[in-house]
């Protein structure tokens, strides 16, 4: 399958970004009262609002852009026509996978593109869970009220980045290790 170059700029920005952020997350100490941040929490924390614009951008493009993805095929949970063509999606990969094979990607995945919804919602929400925190948060004070919320609501949102992270680039590397071309026609900045 075949994006433009701006999709693939976007989904460069957003999978090294993302991905540090997550790796950031191994390593950084949260300030608390008494306790001052490291350098690791002070980046995850700009690289966050940083991702929220590029995020941002993002879906902007995605909404107005003629491509072979739609917003519809991000989000198929309010189409019946797109919730059955996800299930036949699903019957397809696991027919595939008990022969050891995987379809080939000339077209858009319902399955592949609902993961990338899921996905790019939760790292939207994360970015701005994680602006607000930036924002609105004092360090020297334990967070209460809406932002204690959203606090956790930033922390119940990790493991699941975590987990799109594995199926989305352990997807793609299958794909690759299967002839497909999947990561040159999504990491390639010159004009297909």
């Amino acid at each position: 399958m075949q994006y433009d170059r701006l999709t693939r700029l976007f989904h460069m920005l957003i999978a090294f970004g993302i991905t540090t952020q997550m790796l950031l997350t191994l390593v950084m100490v949260h300030p608390k009262p008494g306790r001052d941040a490291n350098i690791f929490y002070n980046a995850h924390e700009y690289l966050g609002a940083f991702l929220l614009g590029i995020l941002i951008l993002n879906w902007a493009w995605t909404f107005i852009r003629k491509g072979p993805v739609s917003p519809g095929h991000l989000f198929p949970w309010f189409s019946k026509t797109r919730l059955l063509a996800l299930k036949a999606d699903i019957a397809k990969y696991i027919s595939h996978l008990f022969r050891f094979k995987l379809p080939t990607t000339e077209e858009p995945s319902p399955l592949a593109g609902s993961i990338q919804g899921l996905g790019m919602s939760a790292g939207t929400l994360l970015a701005l869970s994680g602006t607000l925190i930036l924002l609105y948060a004092d360090p020297s004070q334990k967070m209460t009220g809406w932002l204690h919320d959203v606090k956790e609501i930033h922390e119940a949102l990790g493991p699941v980045m975590w987990g799109y992270l594995a199926v989305h680039a352990g997807a793609g590397m299958l794909h690759q290790l299967a002839g497909h071309h999947i990561i040159q026609s999504m990491f390639r900045l010159r004009a297909q």
